[in-house]
């Protein structure tokens, strides 16, 4: 499996969905890289959020 980051506008019910054509169109390998992004800008901490996202193939599924 592997973990990454995007930073994702905010939804008004604040529940968190993959709308992956929400993002900044930006993938991050570390949660440094991804909060140094949206720390560096005003209008993501105002209407959007680091979201952690997790992708695995479908043999590692199988696995488990």
């Amino acid at each position: 499996m592997t973990e990454f980051y995007t930073i994702m506008l905010k939804r008004k019910d604040n529940k968190t969905y993959a709308d992956l054509h929400k993002t900044n169109q930006q993938i991050y390998l570390t949660i440094e890289d991804a909060e140094e992004a949206f720390n560096s800008n005003e209008h993501f901490q105002k209407y959007y959020h680091i979201v952690k996202l997790i992708a695995c193939l479908e043999e590692e599924l199988n696995e488990r």
